[in-house]
């Protein structure tokens, strides 16, 4: 997609398309008042009205499109706004959009017209092909803005694409390569530990939750330097490339989106990704702890016991609580390098999507001005998040009689008893946690996508770097 900036009036830019938007009660110009009052087109969120050109219209383009931004008109009604009509734009080869905050526009752009059909026998992958944005006089802050967008919106497309992709066409081993062959375009160095790495490095949760799989589990590691005086920023992503539920097999129902249960470590490596893009001084390293939750004869058995990288012990009572069980190691492992703060991401319980529901991710975790900062850094970027308590009587639920702990303790507050299990492999360090098992992969289509992969929170996690810089 071609974009670029024109300081010229809406009324004479020449396009196949000119983008108006319209706040509630308001008056478009270009002499359309009197139009969208005989058609009652009032500027509500969500209204459209595609008007062809006719002689004697006080526009250039071949036809305009109004579009209804409520009563505010922010950058989050902005982005929604063009997300929203972003599907119709590639009836158009030139589209002139003349909605304020630039990043906000082509960020809708990019992902109100993502579209995953690389699968279908005659894929529909059309695209708006120029985008002609009506910023006035461009002081730099707009082609700033370009920029970041784009890199912004590659990102959450590498998320999507990688979470959208069917389970076995996306096996532990291929999520490491499609990591190799990212950083190997962004310059970033990228580690892989096989089964035999792994054996040797101690990390039995990633081990005793890949065993039953023919597919081996890895752990994947990424890291992008930064300037070298910034600071680090650990992620940790939850990377269950398909999650049956082990022996504790889940219904056919619950287990047919769990190609999705690595949308922590698809977000992770995207926010990796988008960190050298940017440029940004401080440096991120990215850690993915990638199996397949499957069932044979080697799996690992309500109260089998594994040991962890850092020596802790965990009896497991419920093999589809795996993804805590993975994450233990991979946040053990990242402690190790002692960086300034930790924050890991999973599509990790249920009771966060009954806590919160479809549009609201749960924060949790040890530091409570580092979850205040991811909760401000969501608010930019439009992304809402909560916090959930770290309520320590809860803790007791996970005693075991025979090991360090056991990874559940009942099914009530499950979203804070998980977070609870994963603490202590913290190793003290300023840590938060991302349950957005609900929002991550939508049923439905949203404002910003079709129903499937969001790609949400990798513009929460960038913004949040950006905030450290």
């Amino acid at each position: 997609m071609e974009v670029s900036l024109s300081s010229l009036p809406a009324a004479e830019i020449a396009a196949d398309l000119l983008v108006l938007p319209v706040r509630e009660g308001h008056d478009p110009g270009l002499g359309l008042g009197g139009v969208i009052g005989q058609v009652r087109f009032t500027g509500k969120a969500g209204e459209e009205l595609l008007l062809p050109r006719r002689d004697g219209d006080a526009f250039t383009a071949d036809a305009v499109l109004l579009v209804g931004v409520g009563a505010g008109g922010d950058e989050h009604a902005v982005r929604r706004a063009v997300g929203r009509i972003a599907p119709r734009l590639a009836d158009f080869p030139t589209v002139a959009i003349a909605f304020p905050h630039v990043q906000a526009v082509l960020e809708g752009v990019r992902l109100g017209g993502y579209r995953f059909d690389g699968y279908k026998s005659a894929p529909q992958r059309r695209a708006v092909q120029e985008v002609i944005v009506l910023a006035g006089e461009d002081d730099g802050e707009e082609r700033r803005g370009i920029a970041r967008a784009r890199i912004v919106a590659d990102a959450v497309t590498f998320a999507r694409d990688l979470v959208n992709t069917p389970a076995g066409d996306l096996v532990p081993m291929d999520l490491a390569e499609r990591a190799r062959a990212m950083a190997e375009t962004h310059g970033l160095d990228v580690r892989v530990l096989d089964v035999e790495a792994l054996r040797e490095g101690g990390f039995g949760g990633i081990l005793g939750v890949g065993a039953a799989s023919v597919n081996p589990p890895c752990l994947i590691e990424v890291s992008y330097p930064g300037d070298g005086l910034s600071g680090t920023v650990g992620l940790a992503g939850k990377g269950i490339t398909f999650d049956s539920g082990g022996l504790a097999i889940k219904s056919l129902k619950a287990m047919s989106t769990m190609k999705c249960d690595m949308a922590g470590g698809a977000t992770m490596l995207a926010v990796v990704q988008a960190a050298a893009g940017l440029g940004l001084p401080v440096g991120v390293t990215a850690v993915v702890p990638a199996a397949e939750n499957m069932v044979s004869g080697a799996a690992t058995r309500p109260g089998d016991v594994l040991t962890h990288r850092d020596g802790r012990t965990t009896e497991v009572t419920d093999t589809d609580s795996e993804g805590r069980l993975v994450l233990a190691d991979a946040l053990a492992y990242l402690a190790e390098s002692s960086p300034d703060v930790l924050i890991d991401a999973a599509t990790l319980t249920y009771s966060v999507m009954h806590a919160l529901g479809e549009d609201i991710t749960g924060v949790l975790g040890s530091d409570r001005r580092l979850v205040g900062e991811l909760i401000e850094a969501g608010a930019r970027a439009g992304e809402p998040m909560w916090e959930l308590p770290m309520w320590e009587p809860y803790a007791e639920r996970l005693k075991s009689e025979v090991a360090d702990g056991k990874n559940e303790g009942g099914s009530f507050a499950d979203a804070t008893i998980a977070a609870l299990f994963l603490r202590p492999f913290t190793a003290g360090l300023p840590w938060a946690h991302l349950d957005f098992a609900a929002t991550a992969y939508r049923d439905k289509a949203t404002d910003l996508g079709p129903a499937g992969a969001t790609g949400v929170m990798v513009r929460t996690l960038i913004e949040y770097l950006e905030s450290r810089s």
